[in-house]
């Protein structure tokens, strides 16, 4: 009785964590409010700062761990399939393998390692050190400046950095098995951007948006959970790159069903 009473217990607390980040989320990005002051200078400012922070910064590292993984990883499936299935079956699976799957979940990955916990450690601090409250009383609405930003930084970067490291990856990943093996490389790229559909990009498209959306939402609030101790900080920070994790292979098992 006490195991069913534990799963119980957090199986409540999982579905009340999920309706207070989806009231969140819809309360951040409540554009259509009246009172909403986004569309001025100063969060227009912010954004950029943040899409710099979160995207720009993050173009190194994604193209070394792009390169790296189509030489060391992707070009060995390649071999692989190709052994087993011959030519005819290695684009496809490829295609849905490494643009469907490896692309946005590894740069998922990188933007919870860096951009999240970053965000965490921000909007915590801030909160700490009394900068957000004054905000509050002179009737600024911190969603503006604080949430609605991160979370749209988050999403442009997650889509816009999934689209160039799977570039990268494929076409590193194409020409080393050129170079190794019997396999033309010219011709492979020709294929798989031949089964390139309109109905894949949205579906690529709509995917890591929902990663981002996912990432950006948990880090902005385990951030404003932090009250006046210190030790909070890193307690919520290590709660949110846990759970950014947790919900973004729930979110890519949902698109794999869907998908199928």
């Amino acid at each position: 009785m006490k195991l069913f009473g534990w799963i119980g217990r957090h199986c409540i607390a999982f579905i009340l964590y999920i309706i207070d980040l989806t009231c969140f989320l819809t309360e951040s990005l409540a554009f259509w409010q009246p009172r909403r002051n986004i569309c001025n200078r100063a969060v227009y400012l912010i954004l950029l700062d943040q899409i710099i922070l979160i995207g720009i910064n993050a173009i190194a590292i994604i193209s070394l761990l792009a390169f790296f993984l189509g030489i060391g990883v992707t070009s060995q499936l390649i071999y692989i399939i190709q052994s087993l299935t011959g030519d005819n079956n290695l684009i496809e699976i490829l295609s849905r393998l490494v643009l469907s799957e490896m692309g946005p979940l590894i740069t998922g990955f990188i933007l919870v390692g860096r951009s999240c916990s970053a965000i965490v450690v921000d909007l915590g601090n801030a909160r700490m050190s009394g900068e957000i409250e004054p905000l509050e009383y002179m009737g600024i609405d911190i969603n503006d400046y604080f949430v609605a930003p991160r979370i749209i930084a988050m999403v442009v970067s997650q889509v816009a950095l999934a689209f160039y490291f799977t570039a990268v990856m494929i076409v590193a990943s194409v020409f080393f098995s050129a170079f190794l093996y019997d396999f033309s490389a010219q011709k492979s790229l020709t294929e798989l951007l031949g089964m390139i559909t309109l109905n894949g990009v949205l579906r690529f498209t709509l995917k890591n948006i929902y990663f981002g959306l996912i990432i950006g939402n948990i880090a902005c609030f385990h951030g404003l959970l932090v009250d006046n101790s210190s030790t909070l900080v890193s307690e919520q920070m290590q709660k949110a790159v846990v759970r950014c994790l947790v919900f973004l292979f729930l979110a890519d098992g949902y698109f794999i069903i869907f998908t199928l």
